[in-house]
């Protein structure tokens, strides 16, 4: 009788762990139970690469090395390493982060199901891949026949420490890591029930940033075939100063003690360098990047033009040339960034300009003297006399018009949007929708309504590249858009619009762009004068 009443008390948990077999080895998920039989199956901390310690710490990413064993796949790993002091989702964080979690469903096991790949924002320097919330994810897109998948990539100094062409350090590890979880996807996914043929890569912030750069690269995936479609919500376009990434990463490895202050940053051997920042401690190299954000306000916060999605300080504008056919959707919300204008902070290279410090420097100066104030910026989120919206939003809204514009342009279908919720829609109010934080104490009926569908776009769109019938697809001559809103009190929902941000396009592209050409005429004429 005991062994009886002990089988039935055994049963429940023997039967809640689910195994997948990938090509590395056998995994063990969590199961959550379903009244339908669609039992939900949660597979986390997944290695894609092998753990980026030792030589391997500012390396590209390798495969992982097979196991033998049933590896338990139910229990997030840390996150990667941060300046989590800054970030209230990160309690735990380790080098050894590399890992993917996928969110998977019986229905999918037996049908093979579209698959969304989510990449994490927060400035490539903080959040993680295990900061959001399963039973969100398992209800808005899981139960609706989407397997969802969060690789995480290596932040700060760890995935963008470079210090120039040298053969010995690569630039933008962090991307290298979501090229190397892509490809895993791609190999893998079939054993998790999902169907690598339709796979959507979706992102928020720099996030968005880093799907733009994936999905309009000629060089990681030209014949889509590690995913199809993209969706990019709020992206900032941060692709950072090439100079200024340098510097920082040189300012580090000074101050970590692994090159004397005074040595000619010209004649550094690289070598040296990285074999003493491979045997530093981690904690030690975290502690300093704290201290240059603490101290100095210097930051590790953007990709550069370079590998592995294009040539080193390419143009923005040839990535947008010739785009490999995907689908798309585009991003933004109302205000965005709500930055105080008298501080100076350029956002990174979205457009072109020869001269991004000396334009936004410019342009921030002009407005300190007519006493513009961020309520007048983004008043109705509308240019007004001073023709000027900070760059950190700019990037956000010429990179989605300009991207989507692009895939337009390239035979792909594109859709365009901005939220407009109120009491306000600003960069982190839609997260609550479509990934389940940030939502607000207070929350109107509207925005319950608004929560009631927003991610419902998303899965019609991953799984039949259409989000919404009533949505139309992006017209390049007309720049329509869906405003995303409900208001019940006036009887308003969502509604097509036209000309996005067109105003704030013309002017970037016309006086932004001339006054850059012409400190480019001027510099010329002072270095004539100085050689004469």
């Amino acid at each position: 009788m005991f062994l009886f009443l002990l089988i039935l008390f055994l049963a429940p948990s023997a039967l809640s762990l689910k195994v997948a077999t990938t090509s590395y080895g056998k995994v063990r998920g969590i199961t959550v139970w379903s009244d339908d039989n669609n039992h939900k199956y949660v597979f986390k901390s997944i290695p894609f690469a092998k753990p980026p310690l030792g030589d391997l710490r500012f390396a590209k990413p390798e495969d992982p090395d097979p196991w033998d064993h049933v590896l338990d796949a139910s229990k997030y790993s840390f996150a990667c390493m941060s300046n989590n002091t800054r970030s209230k989702y990160q309690k735990k964080t380790s080098e050894d982060c590399l890992y993917i979690n996928v969110f998977t469903s019986e229905r999918c096991f037996a049908k093979h199901c579209a698959v969304i790949v989510y990449f994490h924002g927060g400035a490539f320097k903080l959040d993680s891949a295990v900061m959001f919330d399963d039973t969100f994810i398992l209800e808005r897109y899981v139960s609706e026949d989407v397997i969802f998948v969060i690789p995480a990539y290596r932040l700060g100094a760890f995935g963008q420490l470079y210090l120039g062409p040298n053969g010995v350090l690569s630039e933008n590890l962090l991307l290298f890591d979501n090229v190397k979880a892509l490809q895993f996807v791609h190999n893998e996914i079939e054993n998790f029930g999902g169907d690598p043929n339709r796979v959507t890569i979706m992102g928020h912030s720099a996030g968005g940033t880093l799907i733009d750069a994936l999905g309009f690269s000629k060089m990681i995936d030209p014949d889509a075939s590690f995913f199809q479609q993209m969706i990019t919500l709020s992206g900032q376009g941060e692709y950072g100063f090439y100079d200024v990434a340098v510097n920082i990463s040189y300012n580090l490895v000074e101050r970590v003690g692994c090159m004397p202050e005074n040595q000619n940053r010209s004649f550094a051997n690289i070598g040296d360098i990285m074999n003493c920042m491979r045997k530093t401690d981690a904690i030690d190299i975290l502690k300093v990047q704290t201290e240059m954000i603490d101290e100095d306000e210097i930051n590790f916060k953007s990709i550069i033009r370079g590998a592995p999605f294009m040539e080193l300080n390419g143009l923005i504008s040839d990535l947008k040339k010739n785009v490999p056919k995907r689908n798309m959707i585009c991003g933004s919300t109302q205000l965005e960034y709500k930055n105080d204008p008298y501080e100076f902070h350029a956002a990174g290279t979205f457009i072109d300009l020869e001269n991004p410090h000396e334009v936004v420097e410019h342009y921030y100066e002009s407005m300190k003297g007519k006493g513009i104030t961020q309520k007048i910026i983004y008043t109705n989120c509308r240019i007004q006399e001073n023709k000027w919206i900070d760059p950190l939003s700019s990037a956000i809204y010429i990179s989605a018009r300009t991207y989507c514009e692009a895939v337009a342009l390239s035979s792909g279908n594109s859709y365009l949007f901005e939220t407009w919720q109120k009491p306000f829609s600003s960069h982190l109010t839609d997260m609550q929708y479509f990934i389940g934080i940030h939502r607000e104490k207070i929350h109107t009926p509207d925005m319950d309504i608004l929560d009631s569908f927003y991610s419902k776009l998303l899965v019609n769109f991953t799984r039949t590249g259409i989000p919404s019938p009533d949505w139309e697809k992006l017209d390049p001559k007309r720049m329509n858009y869906l405003e995303l809103k409900v208001d019940s009190e006036l009887n308003e929902g969502p509604v097509m619009r036209e000309n996005y941000h067109d105003e704030l396009f013309k002017y970037w592209m016309g006086p932004v762009k001339e006054y850059d050409i012409n400190v480019t005429k001027w510099v010329k004429l002072e270095t004539v004068d100085v050689v004469k």
